[in-house]
C-alpha cells in the first residue's frame, strides 16, 4: 500500500455555482482511487491564480502534500515552474499537446471538438454555435481553433461566443447568438453550467428545446441528466478522469515511472432530449 498526500487546488466556483459539478466529480474520483491505496487527498478552494500559488507555497513549506494535481493550464502558466522550484511533483490533467509533464492524464480537445461537430453536421446542422470557456485557458484556445478550422473546411458560418463557465455567462452568450438574423440551430457549450444557463434562458424566451434550438454540453453532470429536457453531452466522464488522476498520482508517490502518462479515449455525443436535427 502506498501512503502519501495528494493536493488538489479547487476553484471557488465549484462550491458556489449550483450546476457546476465537474470539479466535484473529479475530486470524488481522485479520492476513490487514493483512499483504498492508503493515500489522503487535500483540496483547498482558491479564488485567484495568485491565491493558488500561495497555497502551493504553503503546502510545500509545511509539507502538507507529496504530489499536486494541476488542471486548466494557461499560456506561460507559473504553477509548473513553481512546483519544480519547491520540489513538489505534479500530475497534469491536460491536452495531448502538453508533452512537458512527466505525469499526466491527457485528452484530445481538438479531436473531441471535431467529433461533436462531425456528429452535428451528420444530423443536418449547418449553423452550429460554439460557446467556449475563458480564452486565457489553453484547452479553450485549442477547442476554438478546432471549431474555426472545421467550419472553414466545410463552408459553415462561424458562430462563436465566450463565457466564464458560469450559468449567467452561458445565457448571455446564447442570447447574443440567438439574436442574429440567421441564428444557430444548435449550440455547443464548453461546460455544463453554461449549457444549463442557456437552457433556462430558452424557457424565459419562450423557445422550445430542441425544436427551436438544440443544446449540447461538453461535460456531463446530474444537472444535465435531470434537466427537462435532458441535455445531450459530449460524454466526458469527470469522475473517471479523477480516478485516472488519482491512479497516476499513486504511481508518482510509489516512485514508479512506467505508467505516468495516460491518454483518455475521445468521447462521442450522448444524444438526449435536447438534441435533434434542425427544424428550420
Amino acid at each position: 500500500m502506498t501512503a502519501g498526500r495528494i493536493g488538489m487546488p479547487a476553484p471557488r466556483s465549484m462550491w458556489s455555482a449550483g450546476f457546476e459539478q465537474f470539479h466535484t466529480l473529479v475530486l470524488r474520483g481522485v479520492e476513490e482511487a487514493a483512499v483504498p491505496a492508503g493515500c489522503s487527498v487535500l483540496s483547498q478552494t482558491v479564488a485567484t491564480l495568485e491565491a493558488e500559488l500561495e497555497v502551493i507555497r504553503t503546502w510545500a513549506r509545511q509539507r502538507l502534500v507529496d504530489v499536486v494535481i494541476l488542471k486548466d493550464l494557461r499560456r506561460d502558466d507559473p504553477r509548473p515552474p513553481l512546483l519544480q522550484a519547491v520540489g513538489l511533483p505534479y500530475v497534469l490533467a491536460g491536452d495531448l499537446r502538453q508533452s512537458h509533464a512527466a505525469a499526466a492524464v491527457l485528452t484530445d480537445n481538438a479531436g473531441s471538438m471535431r467529433s461533436v461537430l462531425t456528429d452535428l453536421r451528420a444530423r443536418g446542422h449547418e449553423r452550429i454555435g460554439h460557446i467556449g470557456g475563458p480564452a486565457r485557458l489553453l484547452h479553450s484556445q485549442w477547442r476554438l481553433e478546432a471549431y474555426e478550422d472545421f467550419v472553414a473546411q466545410h463552408g459553415l458560418p462561424s458562430l462563436q461566443g465566450e463565457g466564464d463557465y458560469s450559468a449567467a455567462s452561458g445565457a448571455r452568450a446564447a442570447r447574443s447568438l440567438l439574436s442574429l438574423e440567421q441564428p444557430p440551430t444548435v449550440l455547443v457549450f464548453d461546460n455544463d453550467a453554461m449549457a444549463i444557463g442557456a437552457a433556462d434562458l430558452m424557457t424565459e424566451l419562450g423557445l422550445e428545446i430542441p425544436r427551436d434550438v438544440s443544446l449540447v454540453s461538453w461535460d456531463d453532470s446530474l444537472a444535465c441528466q435531470t434537466h427537462d429536457p435532458p441535455l445531450a453531452v459530449l460524454g466526458h466522464r469527470a469522475h473517471q478522469l479523477g480516478i485516472s488522476l488519482g491512479e497516476v498520482a499513486i504511481e508518482v508517490l510509489a516512485g514508479r515511472h512506467d505508467r505516468l502518462r495516460r491518454v483518455e479515449d475521445t468521447p462521442s455525443v450522448t444524444a438526449r432530449g435536447s438534441l435533434s436535427g434542425p427544424s428550420r
